[in-house]
């Protein structure tokens, strides 16, 4: 705990003046800007580039002002009245609410704070400024994981943790002792020690102590936009998320991994079409019971925010998903909405955090429909098309059954010269027309809804069925992979009272579901990295660090309440009474502690007795406003000492004598007469009150 009192400000006409033994020194400003740019770089990252770089630039003059002595002639800049900055702040304030477009909520919030932290290090004068701005920054620092969890947001808060302990180191000492010591090595090399001292000590706690079965509050809500899939489709949809190569969710299986062409992740289902644009009803809940055919699959699904309410899973879903795998307890009402009848997951909000749940699924590609309504809501066309209705019919009239009527749609595209592929033109007027009978270049969407208006054109209910197909198994985890990239679109039709699955862009390019992506699209076409098969040492390295966030979010982040459970009754911990576990927590914290104050204190007596008695004077003399100057022997320090505290003149001239025989004369090691000096210094320095009443004794 800092000893020093708070400082006192008097009045100069209108102006407070801070005394000059509490103003910062240059030497503290540096540390407080390393300490502010390296909690704002971290955050940097997520804010728009103006936000970041003015934040920034405001650190970056206060330090420019106080290296450069040219600079004194702009130092008015920092010494700007009070209303000045409260202005320049409700102006930052106004820019940051038409850059979001509202201003409470969590990355506005973020984005006016980071901008306050640059504001306050410009205009900090005292020392209880500098206190202040290490709140800031500690605060600061914890903002990025409101983003992101990942491993590399834990490394990029790091080197301000380590920078933290400087700063404070800086605010602590007196100015001359800072311009004496200048090494600032064993100044982060004390913080490390001291961050490796409390490891053992908060991995215990992180692992013992009791955690709550559910969160006391959530990570605030925003309302920035998400990538994903959303409730609609348009042609070209597919083709600016096919392009990225950010994870949707990754999946841990119980068992076999599915084939490729079971891969189908179902999303948002879509039945209403206007002409163009494809979306869904009001989700209905009530789904089928689907017989056990002996194909159920468990696997645990690590779900990124999406902003979307709908979960993604094997077709189909045989129950609701569970939370947490190792306790098997059921999930609670609060985040699941239902499974509905077009046997989609929806959860009651957006998912705005990242979401792991255990899922159960029978691989099949049909299951009976629910009512009659729903033939009846999937026939609906609008007007336009003509030329694809009028096909449809014809086809119609030539063929036996629905069933015959679905083959022959499926083989005309295989005979006409379509071609699967992004760089699909644009289609304004009719676009099922166009694309069926002009331009024949598409992607899973055209493909998925051209198959649907010629169904529906037949009479045979039928709809859209978007989500994820395929898969990428990481060879580092064990684990699968589904990007952006593998975003994709098919369709259902109800034929004989019961719901399949027909995948046109199958008949188009097979090698799409088989083998991924880049298999199916024409030479020279741009994919994704991840996508690639040719991905090459980047590919690697990506996977390779995908499995480490992976690691970190299975075992770090996502141990809770169950998981530690699960982990106390691995290690049988379950068998002791809670008061024995915390007696046994609190015997290892004991044993910790009392080893690193015995390797402390050996190391302390390595060291010469008599300059660490003495470097504990200099220490206690220095907080009491009485620093050593660097060319200032021992006893024309004690002097000095002594004429500034006459009362204590005989303890401090006693201090100086012995330490400078014990210190530059001929002493045997072992010897009476230094036993003696030493404890005559010993003795001495007990004389001597706390620095807190040597200072106000002066």
């Amino acid at each position: 705990m800092n000893s020093r009192p708070a400082p006192f400000r008097f009045f100069n006409g209108t102006r407070a003046v801070t005394p000059r033994a509490d103003i910062l020194a240059p030497i503290q400003v540096r540390w407080l800007g390393a300490l502010m740019v390296a909690a704002m770089l971290p955050q940097a990252a997520h804010l728009p580039l103006g936000i970041a770089a003015l934040g920034l630039a405001l650190v970056a003059l206060r330090v420019f002002l106080i290296s450069q002595r040219r600079a004194r002639y702009f130092a008015a800049l920092t010494e700007l009245p009070s209303w000045a900055l409260a202005v320049f702040a409700v102006v930052i304030a106004f820019g940051i609410r038409q850059w979001y477009g509202y201003l409470l909520g969590r990355e506005p919030s973020v984005a006016f704070l980071f901008v306050l932290c640059g504001i306050k290090f410009l205009e900090a004068r005292a020392r209880r400024d500098g206190t202040l701005l290490v709140c800031l920054a500690t605060f600061l620092l914890i903002t990025p994981f409101l983003s992101n969890q990942s491993m590399f947001a834990a490394l990029a808060a790091a080197p301000a943790l380590m920078i933290l302990g400087g700063a404070l180191d800086a605010l602590e000492r007196s100015t001359d002792s800072l311009e004496r010591q200048r090494d600032w090595r064993a100044t982060l090399v004390r913080t490390l020690t001291l961050m490796a001292q409390g490891l053992p000590i908060a991995l215990l706690l992180f692992v013992m102590f009791p955690r709550l079965t559910g969160p006391l509050w959530g990570l605030p809500t925003d309302r920035s936009a998400r990538t994903g899939l959303s409730d609609t489709m348009t042609p070209g949809m597919f083709t600016e998320l096919t392009l990225s190569d950010d994870v949707a969710f990754r999946v841990d299986f119980e068992g076999p991994t599915p084939r490729p062409s079971q891969r189908y992740w179902r999303g948002p289902v879509l039945s209403r079409f206007d002409g163009r644009v494809w979306s869904a009803a009001n989700p209905q809940l009530g789904s089928v019971q689907i017989p056990n055919s002996g194909k159920n699959i468990t696997y645990t699904v690590t779900l990124e925010p999406s902003g979307q309410p709908w979960l993604f899973a094997l077709d189909l879903p045989a129950a609701l998903p569970r939370v947490d795998s190792e306790s098997g307890a059921a999930t609670p009402p609060s985040i699941f909405l239902g499974l509905t009848r077009d046997q989609q997951l929806i959860a009651r909000a957006p998912i705005l955090q990242p979401l792991r749940y255990t899922q159960v699924s029978n691989l099949r590609s049909a299951y009976p429909a629910t009512s009659v309504f729903e033939a009846r809501a999937n026939l609906r066309l609008p007007a336009g098309n003509r030329r694809s209705v009028e096909f449809a019919r014809d086809l119609r009239a030539n063929v036996a059954d629905d069933a015959a009527f679905i083959n022959a749609v499926l083989q005309f595209y295989r005979n006409e010269p379509f071609v699967y592929t992004l760089a699909a033109p644009l289609l304004e007027r009719e676009p099922v027309d166009q694309f069926l009978f002009e331009s024949r270049r598409g992607f899973c969407e055209h493909y998925a809804s051209s198959f649907v208006v010629l169904l529906r054109a037949a009479g045979i209910p039928a709809r859209v069925v978007t989500g994820y197909q395929g898969g990428e198994i990481n060879p580092n985890g064990g684990y699968m992979i589904v990007r952006q990239s593998d975003a994709h679109a098919w369709a259902e039709a109800l034929v004989d009272g019961v719901w399949r699955r027909y995948d046109p862009t199958a008949a188009v390019a097979p090698s799409r579901v088989e083998r991924g992506l880049a298999s199916a699209l024409p030479a020279g076409e741009s994919v994704p990295l991840f996508a690639r098969f040719d991905g090459g040492w980047l590919k690697d390295l990506g996977l390779a660090w995908d499995a480490v966030n992976h690691g970190w979010r299975r075992h770090v982040i996502d141990f809770n309440y169950d998981r530690q459970r699960a982990l106390w009754h691995e290690w049988s911990l379950d068998l002791f009474s809670p008061w024995q576990v915390v007696g046994g927590l609190t015997f290892v914290a004991g044993v910790w502690g009392g080893a690193v104050l015995l390797w402390l204190a050996i190391r302390r007596r390595r060291q010469e007795r008599a300059l660490v008695l003495w470097e504990d004077v200099c220490r206690r003399l220095s907080r009491a406003g009485l620093p050593r100057h660097p060319y200032e022997g021992p006893l024309a320090f004690v002097e000095r000492a002594a004429a500034r505290w006459p009362q204590f003149g005989i303890a401090l001239k006693a201090i100086g004598e012995a330490y400078a025989t014990l210190r530059y004369g001929n002493l045997a090691a072992e010897s009476r007469e230094r036993a003696a000096l030493i404890a005559t210094l010993k003795h001495a320095i007990g004389a001597l009150p706390s620095p807190l009443r040597l200072r106000h004794a002066a």
